[in-house]
This record gives structure tokens, C-alpha cells and sequence, in this order.
């Protein structure tokens, strides 16, 4: 009998600040299974059963036609494209794909055309807001104050980074800077001059202790509509940053906010599909894109790198779930003319790397492209099993 899909199973597992939803596809070849990841922060239930759903479509067809089964799903999901199915989708296609590297032989990136480097340069992602929202749920130091900041800031010149994404967050030494203008709970869309100073208390102090050749980016995105979002792009054209991270579903309004501004802009981590992307990069709405692989898989994030790249415009893939879309961020960015830098949480979850039978290697601010068959290493089900989901207070 030909090599056919037997089962996929999901495990949503404790991500120390987000829970982690993995696939797991099985093979009538005991021993050959292929391992990916869907997570979404909010709601893994709902994706968790999209999987088993559309295991119905997968069970039985041959797991070395990722590319048939792909389009195969997203005929099946034709009309309610994006979000939930999407996610599901690109879990069971990752999968697909580590099971094709095993069977011959190669690693992912090797099956894309082959690699184009070696190393991912990072930049730290969620720097400072992690430690001062959950720095006791994983055993980091608490950041409370701008001197707090500080000796992040030498921290990350120590551990050898040369880039690092940053939160709007509360620092108790600056009373006048308020992370935030909210209405009931709600984003109020405009931009206060509290919030502002946040900005440049936060951004300021990373640049001022790490000085001008580092990558400081700021993340803030849905928060603004596009006039807040202007106001604070040009509140922080002083500070050179890497990036600011604008969030927008009308690509007109964006391409307003990067004609408004000298600052960077960077979006894309909440589109699905090539479809999603080509009006952004159609208007240039943007210098950087960020698609999501957990929510795009492999087949799609391949066909998108490769659709900005026509457009001229660098991307750097979202990459702050678990230690699988790191793996797959990591293969499809090794063949792509136009990958720019990846995201890393630093502060993680301390037994990540105990959940991987291989984990990856990060030497001086950079990420070792591996070379096993497949997205580079398995998950060990045992370790997934003794660390169940929790309530994550303030996961997006």
C-alpha cells in the first residue's frame, strides 16, 4: 500500500505567556509522523477543532502532495477564507511539508530550491513588555522603571543582539507617560500625549544605552487609526527605529501613514494569502512586510516571499509562537532573496527547548539554519503532556 495519512492529532500546549497548538500528522510508515503549528493566542479550541475538520479532507490521501492538499483545503474553506481555517490549514500543511523532508531525506529548505544562508540575524521580540507583564511566570527580572530598561538594554549588547522589538508598557518613574489611551477597555484609535511620551521614554532609553547601530522597533499593532498612528511615527522620527509596527485591514490608509513619515513601517502579520498581501504591495503601503507562518503554513509563506520580492519590499516573518514556527520561519527564510530579519522571544517559556528532540541553536544574536530531514527536529509528546494550558492574562 502507498504511503497514506492516517491520523492528525493537535496539542495545545503552556506557552509561559500563550498557548502553543501543535499538528501532529501520522502515517501508515509507523514512525514517520510530520509536526507543525497553529497557534493563535486567543482562541486554539476553535483552530484546534478546524483541524480535526479538515482531517476528514487529509486522512487517506498521499502526505507528499502538500501542494494539492493545500489548494484542496482551501477549496473546502473557499468561504470563510483566512482566520480560523486558515490557521488550521497552515498547521496540517507545515506538517505535510517536515513529512516530505523526512521521506527524502532533506530538510525543508532544500526541497524550496535551496538555501541562500546559513544564519538568521534576530532581534528580540517583546523586549521589556514580557518582563514587565509576566516576568514572574517565566523566572525572568521584573522591569518596572526606566533603570529597569537600562539593564535589559545591556543584557541584550551582552547576549550578543543587534536588533530588538519593544511593547508600549507602564514604567512607575514616568507617571506622565500612560502606555495607552483606552475607553472602557477599548483602544480609542487616536493617540494621547501620554502615550506618546510611553513611546519615547521606552524607545529613548533603548536608544540611548545601546546607541545608533542597533534595530529598535515598536510594535503597537491595531492600536491607532491612521491619524494616531501619524502622530506617533512622527514623535519618534528622532529615534531612527528599525521599524514601527502599524496594523491596518485598508492598505490606503496605510500607505497614508508611510507617506506621512520618515520612520520605517512594517505590517502583515494578520493577512492570509497572497490575495491578502498584493493590494498592500500593489500600493507600496509599506517598506516591510510580516506575514504569519503558523497562520500561512509553508506552501502560502513560500508564495508570498516570493510575491513581495517582485515588489521590491524586504519581509520579516511574525515568529513569536512556539519552537515549530521558528523551524518552519527559519526553512522557508533560507531561500528567499529578500528575508531581512527574525523574530525571537528570548523570554520564553524555560522549557521550550525541552519539548524538542533537537533544539535549535542561537549563537550571538543569530539563529544556525539546521540541516535534519524535515523542518529541522520532532517534538517529544511526552513533554508536551506535562505542561497543559493555563489562562494567559492579556494574550492577544
Amino acid at each position: 500500500m502507498t504511503l497514506h495519512v492516517t491520523r492528525i492529532r493537535t496539542f495545545i500546549v503552556d506557552g509561559g505567556f500563550r498557548p502553543w497548538t501543535f499538528v501532529k500528522i501520522e502515517t501508515s510508515d509507523p514512525g514517520l509522523v510530520g509536526w507543525g503549528d497553529c497557534t493563535d493566542w486567543g482562541t486554539p479550541g476553535p483552530v484546534a477543532a478546524m483541524v480535526d475538520r479538515l482531517a476528514e479532507l487529509v486522512v487517506g490521501q498521499d502526505p507528499m502532495q502538500a501542494e494539492r492538499i493545500w489548494w484542496e483545503l482551501h477549496t473546502a474553506s473557499a468561504r470563510h477564507t483566512g482566520g480560523i481555517a486558515w490557521k488550521a490549514m497552515a498547521g496540517i500543511d507545515s506538517a505535510l511539508w517536515d513529512i516530505r523532508g523526512k521521506v527524502l531525506g532533506a530538510p525543508v529548505w532544500q526541497l524550496l530550491g535551496g538555501k541562500l544562508r546559513d544564519e538568521f540575524r534576530l532581534y528580540w521580540s517583546h523586549c521589556g513588555s514580557t518582563r514587565a507583564n509576566r516576568a514572574e511566570r517565566l523566572g525572568v527580572p521584573k522591569v518596572e522603571t526606566t533603570d529597569d530598561l537600562r539593564a535589559l538594554a545591556a543584557e541584550v549588547r551582552e547576549r550578543g543582539y543587534t536588533a530588538l522589538k519593544t511593547n508600549l508598557f507602564r514604567l512607575k518613574d514616568r507617571p506622565d507617560a500612560v502606555p495607552v489611551s483606552t475607553s472602557g477597555g477599548v483602544a480609542a484609535g487616536d493617540i494621547s500625549g501620554p502615550t506618546i511620551r510611553n513611546a519615547e521614554a521606552v524607545v529613548g532609553t533603548f536608544r540611548e544605552e545601546l546607541g545608533p547601530d542597533v534595530g529598535i522597533a515598536l510594535d503597537v499593532a491595531f492600536r491607532f487609526k491612521a491619524s494616531g498612528a501619524i502622530k506617533l511615527a512622527r514623535a519618534l522620527e528622532r529615534f531612527d527605529l528599525m521599524w514601527l509596527e502599524v496594523e491596518s485591514f485598508d492598505p490606503t490608509a496605510l500607505r497614508t501613514i508611510r507617506e506621512s513619515t520618515r520612520t520605517t513601517i512594517c505590517t502583515g502579520e494578520s493577512i492570509f494569502g497572497t490575495q491578502g498581501f498584493r493590494p498592500y504591495l500593489d500600493l507600496h503601503a509599506q517598506d516591510i512586510i510580516m506575514p504569519d507562518l503558523a497562520w500561512n503554513g509553508v506552501t502560502m509563506g513560500k508564495k508570498i516571499a516570493d510575491l513581495a520580492h517582485t515588489y521590491d519590499v524586504l519581509l520579516s516573518f511574525h515568529n513569536c509562537h512556539s519552537p515549530i514556527t521558528t523551524l518552519v520561519s527559519a526553512n522557508v527564510a533560507a531561500t528567499v532573496p529578500n528575508f531581512y530579519i527574525l523574530e525571537i522571544d528570548v523570554d520564553d517559556a524555560p522549557w521550550r527547548d525541552e519539548l524538542m528532540t533537537h533544539p535549535f541553536t542561537i549563537e550571538n544574536g543569530h539563529l544556525k539554519l539546521p540541516d535534519r530531514p524535515g523542518l529541522g527536529s520532532d517534538l517529544l509528546e511526552s513533554e508536551l503532556l506535562k505542561h497543559p494550558p493555563v489562562e494567559y492574562p492579556g494574550a492577544r
